[in-house]
């Protein structure tokens, strides 16, 4: 049914393919949510290529490190980025779309840890050492109670660190995390567990770059067309093929 409705939205939006607008993306690879290697690469992209595409507007993106493609979309060297968190602080140099969906981000531990506390001051009293991704935000109130942190470049560096017993805990989305140890870090699978309740539900969103004021009007679209995807029941069916 997603490659029939496919082959619809490609026969409607031809007469526009010649003049189509570009909308040049970063990304980082952040599997299974969205990479370079997934189908469609993924979830988000397509679920970002579709609503576009809906507005007759055509999706290039280059995979690069999450920080350098969020600097560098930053800047304005690419039209934005796909999938960023919420940020105050990013709200000056980005427009924000409507949510596209959440991740779920957990603590992860080793399994033989038994790890108890009711805040995150308690875990900085206790000695805890966090691995975090460099550029990643943070649950409001982590970094601020004072607990150790060791930053890496990418979740699975932070999971490695973890089962290695460098790190206590990472705080990571839980099907990211889950990806990693079944395709990267199998051999990691069984010495590591997560706790629950979740640290919160965390919604992406597409941003692009307020160095370009027509931006503005992009992301405008952009709305437009992920309203009208989530109506055709399109955007449902893309999460369902294309998530775990």
């Amino acid at each position: 049914m997603l490659k029939f409705f496919k082959l619809l939205l490609l026969l409607a939006v031809t007469s526009f393919a010649t003049n189509a607008e570009i909308i040049r993306l970063a990304s980082s690879n952040y599997a299974p949510h969205y990479g370079q290697q997934l189908i469609d690469q993924g979830a988000t992209i397509e679920i970002i290529r579709q609503a576009f595409a809906l507005q007759g507007m055509q999706l290039e993106v280059e995979f690069l490190p999450f920080a350098r493609a969020l600097y560098e979309s930053q800047q304005g060297h690419y039209t934005g980025l796909i999938a960023a968190w919420y940020s105050e602080q990013r709200t000056s140099h980005f427009f924000y779309s409507q949510p596209l969906y959440a991740n779920r981000i957990v603590f992860f531990k080793r399994k033989a840890d038994t790890i108890r506390y009711r805040n995150y001051q308690e875990l900085s009293r206790q000695h805890r050492r966090l691995a975090i991704v460099q550029g990643y935000e943070q649950p409001a109130g982590l970094l601020e109670s004072g607990i150790t942190t060791i930053s890496v470049a990418t979740d699975e560096q932070a999971l490695a660190m973890l089962a290695l017993r460098r790190v206590d805990l990472v705080p990571v989305d839980l099907m990211t995390a889950l990806h990693i140890l079944e395709h990267k870090l199998p051999h990691y699978q069984q010495q590591l567990d997560w706790l629950t309740p979740e640290l919160e539900l965390r919604p992406m969103y597409l941003v692009l770059s307020k160095k370009d004021p027509a931006n503005l009007q992009r992301i405008a679209r952009f709305n437009l067309g992920l309203q009208q995807l989530r109506a055709s029941g399109q955007y449902q069916e893309i999460i369902e093929t294309l998530l775990p």
